[in-house]
């Protein structure tokens, strides 16, 4: 680790390609309760977007399946204040959406029982407005779509922010498959989330057939130069790269192959249809089946983080934010593992310098699994939860650590899941009841004793 806008809204009609793959749970989050909605679960978006780098306007429709978790009376959204919204209908008939702030709150005429969907369509534009998070981390005291002088834009959005170019029940325990097409001017190109489905005329063409989190969706649009490449079993990979970055970092994302390869040798099969990288503006994100990174994080030790995060935090991924290190955690293990199979420092010397610098990080950012909210994405739930890692390893031995870690990716891709459906879990599927030294990790405010 943002004019003219339109919202238009249907009958509950199934969104294309059953749509009840993208069925969740949702639950409040306790970290950041402003964003999301529980009543709701979103199974599909189709985003329909028009960027305008000359004017700076995006131009959308975004089609919603919702599925009712509780009756309701309401359909309330994240949705980014700066977006003006034009029109809102449901079952066909226009009604009359408030737009408060970050809020969309759209009336239905009659209650929508639990279990039962409505369709949304949602047409809008303007110029959209990053949000400012008060946050610790530089790279995540800003928020969302942002656009450069140039024309060129970018979203990222972790741990919220995806309500700034679309309308989005914006938590991490509502994950839905989406559709996205983007059009852009001659000479531009537009990267998406998911796998991408070609190009027709200057429209780009994206779709996630397995469920996203909205934190991990993805919108960036520049000047872009397209390559092929194939991973482990022939899957689909592409780069997008400006034609400044070319040089330097095409062989480094040249790399991707070879690093799931080492992935799936530890983990099991890559967790979805596709695989890429794309070169942005700023920062570096494992945005779903599209990793995103910036040229000071372009590297190969960055690349194998990102992807790890593939199988952690994408394809299994966290209820709530205060589970945060289930994401982060497992991630820098297997860059510290990767970098020290791959260079000179031994896995151990990562591990002792992460040791060194622990105690400062809780005392800082609070532990792993209760930190401050304003300090997110801290190295406090890098660098515990991964020693916390190293700890299980050496109980379980090297086989039965891996085959672990490959059953709860495999056993659990595409559900959120939290510290105690993983500590039960675990605890069952090894036979050790790993409890007390799980919460001496998670919870201590100074590092832990190692074994």
């Amino acid at each position: 680790m943002n004019s003219i806008i339109s919202l238009l809204l249907v009958a509950a009609v199934a969104a294309p390609g059953a749509p009840d793959k993208g069925r969740s749970e949702p639950v409040a989050d306790p970290v950041y309760p402003a964003y999301g909605n529980p009543a709701i679960d979103v199974l599909h978006y189709g985003l329909d977007l028009d960027w305008k780098p000359s004017k700076r306007v995006l131009t959308g429709k975004a089609v919603l399946t919702v599925r009712a978790v509780k009756n309701i009376d309401k359909i309330a959204l994240d949705f980014g204040h700066a977006l003006r919204v034009d029109e809102v209908t449901v079952a066909g008939k226009r009604v009359k959406a408030r737009h408060p702030g970050d809020d969309l709150v759209i009336p239905l005429r009659s209650p929508v029982a639990a279990g039962k969907r409505v369709k949304v369509a949602v047409r809008y534009h303007g110029t959209p407005a990053p949000v400012r998070t008060g946050q610790y981390r530089s790279d995540t005291s800003m928020l969302g779509f942002r656009s450069a002088g140039d024309g060129s834009a970018w979203a990222l959005q972790e741990p919220y922010g995806a309500f700034t170019w679309f309308p989005v029940n914006d938590q991490p325990s509502d994950e839905a498959r989406y559709d996205v097409a983007v059009t852009v001017p001659r000479g531009w190109a537009a990267v998406a989330h998911g796998r991408f489905q070609g190009r027709k005329g200057n429209t780009y063409r994206w779709r996630s057939t397995e469920s996203v989190a909205s934190y991990v969706t993805l919108l960036t649009i520049d000047h872009y130069d397209r390559f092929n490449d194939k991973g482990p079993r022939g899957i689909p990979i592409t780069y997008w790269l400006r034609k400044g970055d070319r040089s330097q970092y095409l062989p480094v994302v040249r790399q991707t192959p070879a690093i799931l390869r080492w992935l799936e040798q530890r983990l099991g099969p890559y967790p979805f249809s596709s695989a890429g990288v794309v070169v942005t503006s700023d920062s570096g994100m494992e945005t779903q089946q599209m990793v995103t990174l910036a040229p000071d994080f372009l590297t190969p030790n960055v690349v194998a983080h990102e992807m790890a995060h593939q199988w952690f935090g994408d394809a299994v991924t966290p209820r709530t934010w205060r589970d945060l290190w289930m994401n982060e955690g497992f991630a820098m293990y297997f860059e510290w593992a990767w970098a020290a199979g791959h260079g000179s420092k031994k896995l151990e010397t990562y591990l002792s310098d992460a040791r060194a610098v622990d105690g400062q990080l809780r005392k800082l950012a609070g532990p792993p699994g209760h930190y401050k909210s304003d300090m997110f994405g801290v190295s406090n739930v890098y660098y515990g939860p991964a020693l916390m890692l190293h700890e299980i390893r050496k109980q379980l031995g090297d086989k039965r650590f891996f085959a672990t870690l490959r059953a709860w990716v495999q056993e659990h891709k595409g559900t959120t899941q939290d510290r105690a459906s993983f500590v039960s879990w675990l605890n069952n599927k090894t036979g050790t009841d790993f409890t007390a030294l799980i919460d001496d990790w998670l919870d201590s405010p100074t590092t832990p004793a190692t074994s």
